[in-house]
Parts: structure tokens; C-alpha cells; sequence
């Protein structure tokens, strides 16, 4: 332990009490000695410090600390000589980061810092003192650092100095940890419980070599059983030992319009194959569903019960109105993932949705547009929905990589005359228009871009995930969609994330999945739940943290990683030819498509060169391939 030991050293012999550098010493009679200032406290002087020493540890240890305090400040305010006044100024200390006084606790264990040889057993109380007020000063890395930085002989494993390390590691997210573990030095027992947080944040971010090389070297430093049982389960890839079953609600409308108990089938089907799938044994995971009958209100009420009960994490509500309401309640943090909800508040910690602003597309999409040289750019977008949102999002990277965006545009959800705004696009003539819009929008916005032939200008239509929608290609016309360019959710239907959600799921419900949308979001909210507490975690806050650390899930609906309190998908560009969607690899263009001149009329030639321009083709014909711009 690092706790104090206040056993009251043997009183130097008064005349022997010389100085050191301002530090009293005893010789020859006692042991060597400490103290605050220089002086010859008499015999009966030591023993009144003594007896007040004794009586504020006794206080302390029976947590009246007011009293304690009274009796530890007389002895280092009243006697500073005496050879208890050290360990007097240590308890002070204690004292202070026991009551959250960081400063003071930090300026006593600093002075007790200099003033104790390196080799006094007291220095680990002190790192302890420190290492308390700086994770009270919410300052946990700096608290590890201090304990980690102990010599070996001084940092033993098991007592207050290894609960404190495992309870300030799990405050700490991936990089801190690392960056912790870089900057320490080796060999410290106090080591392990770090390396295995770092451990499980690796796995979490989908780094499993280094998780199982961080989980090994815990191993090799001779942890204890439950250190050990926690590595092994890394190492072999296993859910991580956890002292309680994970708790789970999942909140829908599961009575009220028939509709909407349909809705919410399909998302509890999903969630239930995901539970199947993780692998927990029925003594290891509780889940209740939840009826919040389509009512906000009810919403919030059921959760409420749910974090009165301990729930590690919810999923859904389904409503915006309802996954507004939780956040808006102000609850304590818990992880919310709703497989459906489109709006969410921009200040929302902890809540998430796999169907609100995904800001992989627009970054993936501003990256492409810079890396092939597009340099100037107007964006139109939506003044409601997720579609202002991406603008942003697009334009912020996109100026931040060096283009330029001449003008952002706007229209209101239902307008269908555009002529104002093409206007503008062709007076500008920017080398693409930038078209976050919804899905409902792409068949008048698309229709009067060729109308105003922005195709024959040489701007090219780039968008978000809605222009690739199989629904969308189908109902509007190729002649409107050849060659625009969009950011698509890299799903193979034969990748790894969908397979193991359709085997999941067929072999669960013994039937054909046929329309797989919102199962596979169900799945994808239970599945990113479940890997947090996978890795043994549990208590909400802790869980809420793993969350944070998901990265690279392969998922039914894409590769989801969590970022910036978004759920983000990783995306691909993709290019519309024919109707159909067309991958274009990194640093590729669409190349500009022509017709060729009509003969003239009167002498039958036809004028040299490669035609009239007609927009963009995702891949060049054979023969009309003038090179990518």
C-alpha cells in the first residue's frame, strides 16, 4: 500500500538534531529523520505532535475529516521540527485530495516530493497524493503518468495505487492511453492494467494485431488471475470476463398503428439476429424490450426506467421527435443508437443514428473532387434535413484542401422551378455543382441541370448517397444522371458485414431475407452495442466511452466507425453510367463525352475535331478518349 504509515518515528535525541539543508536529520541515536524546518523540539514537544498525529489519523480513518484536519494542521503549522511533521504534511495532503482541493493537495505533495529522498518508502504515498488530486482536477493521464513513473520496488501491484490506475485508465480513450504507455517507463508492475485498456481500445478500433500484442505483453508480465483471464480472452478473440450480464433496452413502438408495429418488427428482427450472432450466452447479456406505443412522451418515460434499472445502453427510439425528447430531458450520458432517427441535435453526446447525416459522404466526396483537381465549385442544397448539414460539411474540407466554393445556394422542400438558381451556376461556371439533396429532389434539380445544359459547360454534377439509390437511378432518366459523380456506402452484398448479417439473420427466422433496409439497421444499432460490451465493459458512462473507440465495424449497412459524436460510414465514389453505378478508383474522373458535328447542309463536310460537348462519361468509349482533364 501506498497509504500512509503513521507509526510515530523514535524522537532524536535533542541535542544530536543537526540540519540539512533546511531539512532536520537525527544521528547517531535514531533513525533518520525528516522535517519540515530545522529546529531541537524538546522530548515533551515531540510527544504532543505525536499524540495530535495520532489523533487526526484516527479521525481520518474514520472519515470525520473536519476533525482530522484541526489535528494535522496544528502539527504542521505548530510543530514543523518535530519528526512527525512530515508524515503530518502527508496526511494533510491526503486530506485535501480526499476533498477535492486539488491545488493544495498538489502544492503539499510537490514540497513532500522534494523534500524526501528518493529512496524514503514515503515517496510512493506521496505519487499516490498526487496521482489522487490530478484525477480529481480531471487530469487522468497525468495521474497515471505519475504512478507509472514509480520505480518497480515501489509500485506494487495490488493495493490503493493499482484501484487507482484501473479506475482512472477507464476515463482515458485510445490515444491517451497510448501516448501514456509510450512515455512511461518500462518495467512498471502498474503497467498491465493500462496495457489491457489500451488493449481493448485497439480491438474496439478494429486494430487486432495490436490489441493481441498489448494483451500478450500483460501476459508476460506475470498478471494476476483476473488480469490474466481478461488477456487470454483477447488474445483468443472472446467476449472479455465482466462482473455482471450486459443490460440492454430496446425501446419501440411495439403496440399502436399497424404500420408502425410493422416498422418496428422488422428493426427487432434485425436487432434479435445481431443477439444471436454475438456469441453471449444467455447468462451473459439481458435484454428488454421496451413499448414506447409511437409516443414521445413515452419514449422518455421508458428510458428513464431503463436507466433507473442499470441499463448499460438503449437502442432506438425510432421518432426524431422522440430521440429529441431523451436528449432534450438532459439524462445522464448513456449510449442511444436509434436505427432511424434523421435529426439529431449537434450538441447530442452519446446518441447516435445510422439513418441521421452521415459525414462520410460529404468528406469522401470533397477529398475526391481536390485529389483530381477540381479547384471551383458552387454547392445547392436543401434548407431542411440533413442536406444543409452536408454542404457544410463538403465545403469545409473542400476549402480546407485548397478548392473554392463561389457560392452556396438554397432552395425550400418542395420547390420545382430552378431556373433562377441554373442561372447563376452558368454565370459562374464553376467546374462542378455540388448537390447534397434528398432523394425526392434528384428528379426536377437533375432534369432542369440539363435543361440549362450545365452538362455541355463543362461543370460536372457531383452528390451525396442519394444519387446512387437504386430507386433513384431506376425512376430518373440516364440522360439526366450520365456521369454525375456520388459518395456511396462501400456494401458489397458479398461483403463480410452483409453476409454475416443475412446468415444471421436467415438462420435465426428460417426464412429468405427480402427486403433487408430496416432489419439491417437494427442489426447494425445492436451489433455496435454489443461490441462495446463485448469488451467487458459495463455501466453506461464506461460503455458510452467504448462506443467512442469503434472504428472500421463491418456492418450490414457499411463500414461504421464513430466519430466526433457522428455514426460515419466509410464511402466510395461512384459514377452514374447507363443507369448503373460505376466505382471509380482513387484519383479517376469522369472524361468529358462528345457528338459529333452534323455535316453542314450546303457542302456535306463535317467540321474537324471531336464534336459538340455532351457532358461527362464515367469511363471513356473506345476511339473518344481525350484524357482526364
Amino acid at each position: 500500500r501506498w497509504a500512509l504509515s503513521l507509526s510515530v518515528a523514535a524522537s532524536c535525541v535533542v541535542a544530536s538534531c543537526v540540519s540539512v539543508g533546511g531539512v532536520g536529520t537525527s544521528e547517531p541515536d535514531g533513525p533518520r529523520g525528516i522535517t519540515l524546518v530545522e529546529g531541537t523540539p524538546s522530548a515533551e514537544i515531540e510527544r504532543e505532535a505525536a499524540g495530535l498525529l495520532e489523533q487526526a489519523t484516527t479521525a481520518f480513518d474514520a472519515e470525520r475529516l473536519e476533525q482530522a484536519r484541526l489535528a494535522v494542521t496544528r502539527v504542521v503549522d505548530e510543530y514543523p521540527a518535530t519528526q512527525v511533521s512530515v508524515d503530518a504534511l502527508l496526511l494533510l495532503a491526503r486530506l485535501d485530495a480526499r476533498e477535492a482541493r486539488v491545488d493544495e493537495a498538489t502544492a503539499h505533495a510537490e514540497r513532500l516530493a522534494r523534500l524526501l529522498p528518493p529512496t524514503d518508502d514515503r515517496q510512493t504515498a506521496v505519487a499516490g497524493v498526487r496521482a489522487q488530486a490530478l484525477a480529481a482536477a480531471d487530469r487522468p493521464a497525468e495521474a497515471v503518468g505519475v504512478l507509472l513513473a514509480l520505480p518497480p520496488e515501489r509500485a506494487p501491484q495490488g493495493g490503493e495505487a493499482e484501484a487507482l490506475v484501473r479506475s482512472v485508465v477507464d476515463r482515458l480513450d485510445g490515444e491517451t492511453l497510448g501516448r501514456v504507455l509510450q512515455e512511461a517507463p518500462l518495467g512498471s508492475p502498474l503497467a498491465v492494467p493500462v496495457m489491457l485498456a489500451y488493449a481493448t481500445r485497439l480491438e474496439l478500433a478494429g486494430d487486432r494485431d495490436g490489441a493481441v500484442g498489448y494483451a500478450q505483453a500483460a501476459l508476460d508480465a506475470d498478471p494476476g488471475p483476473t488480469d490474466e483471464a481478461l488477456a487470454r480472452a483477447l488474445v483468443e478473440g472472446r467476449a472479455l470476463p465482466a462482473d455482471r450480464p450486459a443490460r440492454i433496452a430496446v425501446v419501440l413502438p411495439l403496440t399502436g398503428s399497424p404500420l408502425l408495429q410493422e416498422f418496428a418488427q422488422e428493426i427487432r428482427d434485425g436487432v434479435d439476429a445481431a443477439i444471436a450472432r454475438s456469441g453471449f450466452e444467455e447468462a451473459e447479456i439481458e435484454v428488454e424490450y421496451l413499448d414506447d406505443q409511437g409516443d414521445p412522451d413515452r419514449a422518455l418515460a421508458v428510458v428513464r426506467e431503463a436507466l433507473d434499472a442499470g441499463v448499460d445502453g438503449v437502442i432506438g427510439p425510432l421518432q426524431d421527435e422522440s430521440v429529441l425528447r431523451v436528449v432534450d430531458a438532459g439524462l445522464p450520458e448513456v449510449t442511444v443508437i436509434s436505427p432511424t432517427a434523421v435529426e439529431l441535435p449537434a450538441e447530442a453526446p452519446s446518441v447516435y443514428s445510422l439513418a441521421s447525416v452521415d459525414p462520410g459522404a460529404p468528406l469522401a466526396l470533397a477529398s475526391w473532387a481536390s485529389g483530381v483537381g477540381i479547384r471551383q465549385v458552387v454547392v445547392l442544397h436543401s434548407t431542411e434535413g440533413p442536406s444543409s448539414e452536408e454542404a457544410r460539411l463538403f465545403g469545409d474540407v473542400f476549402q480546407a484542401e485548397g478548392g473554392s466554393v463561389l457560392r452556396v445556394l438554397t432552395y425550400d422542400p418542395g420547390d420545382t422551378f430552378f431556373r433562377d438558381v441554373m442561372r447563376v451556376v452558368q454565370g459562374l461556371r464553376p467546374d462542378a455543382l455540388v448537390l447534397p439533396i434528398p432523394r425526392d429532389d434528384v428528379q426536377a434539380i437533375a432534369s432542369q441541370a440539363a435543361f440549362y445544359a450545365l452538362d455541355t459547360l463543362g461543370v460536372q454534377l457531383m452528390g451525396t448517397a442519394a444519387w446512387g439509390d437504386a430507386a433513384v437511378r431506376e425512376s430518373v432518366s440516364n440522360r439526366y444522371t450520365e456521369g454525375v459523380v456520388m459518395a456511396t456506402p462501400r456494401v458489397e452484398l458479398d461483403g463480410d458485414g452483409y453476409r454475416a448479417f443475412v446468415e444471421a439473420y436467415e438462420g435465426l427466422f428460417q426464412r429468405s431475407l427480402v427486403d433487408p433496409s430496416l432489419p439491417a439497421a437494427g442489426y447494425d444499432a445492436a451489433a455496435l452495442l454489443l461490441r462495446a460490451v463485448r469488451m467487458g465493459t459495463r455501466g453506461a458512462e464506461q460503455v458510452a466511452l467504448a462506443v467512442r473507440e469503434i472504428r472500421g465495424f463491418a456492418g450490414a449497412t457499411g463500414t461504421l466507425s464513430v466519430q466526433d459524436g457522428r455514426m460515419l460510414r466509410e464511402h466510395g465514389i461512384g459514377c452514374i453510367q447507363e443507369g448503373a453505378l460505376v466505382a471509380l478508383e482513387a484519383g479517376q474522373r469522369p472524361v468529358p463525352a462528345y457528338r459529333a458535328y452534323a455535316p453542314n447542309p450546303r457542302t456535306g463536310r463535317v467540321p474537324e475535331g471531336l464534336g459538340r460537348a455532351a457532358g461527362f462519361r464515367c469511363v471513356p468509349d473506345a476511339g473518344n478518349d481525350p484524357g482526364v482533364r
